[in-house]
């Protein structure tokens, strides 16, 4: 009788377990996402001259900004900046080279989600050059799937200088 529910403890334990490790390996981890063949945000980057620096902005086709990359030429830091209604405490980008995760902080007056990299830092080439595409990711919102534009890697030229 012992030995029947010794067996029975075990068996249980063992299901549970497997069904642990199901759950588990279907929760979804935005490093082990590809992001390769993901379709684009549709619309444009748009650069311009601003005042102590410059700055690529991502419109979307019906015309709302979704992403700025600025440089500013006397601090040397670019800014990457997600517009966003929801705050978040970091951003999390995709390259075809490689994923970062970065600390972020929440500005409610802009509605962006900012996080800066120093111009030497080479999570900046690997948006740039990235094949085709790289993502923007942040808790609690869908990713945002970019085209590695030219303003982009204009962008990084000019902090560089």
């Amino acid at each position: 009788m012992i030995g029947m529910t010794v067996r029975r403890f075990a068996f249980a334990a063992m299901a549970g377990a497997s069904l642990f490790g199901v759950a588990q390996a279907q929760v979804p981890s935005t490093a082990a996402v590809d992001f390769s063949y993901s379709p684009v945000t549709p619309g444009a980057w748009n650069y311009r001259a601003v005042s102590g620096g410059a700055e690529a902005a991502f419109v979307d086709t019906s015309g709302m900004t979704r992403m700025i990359i600025g440089c500013g030429t006397t601090t040397r830091l670019v800014t990457l900046s997600r517009v966003s209604v929801m705050p978040a405490t970091n951003l999390s980008i995709w390259t075809s080279s490689g994923s970062r995760s970065l600390t972020a902080r929440f500005d409610p007056s802009a509605q962006r989600v900012i996080t800066q990299l120093g111009s030497a830092d080479t999570l900046l080439d690997a948006i740039a050059f990235s094949r085709g595409r790289f993502a923007v990711m942040m808790p609690g919102g869908p990713a945002l799937v970019l085209p590695a534009g030219t303003e982009v890697a204009h962008i990084v030229e000019d902090c560089r200088a």
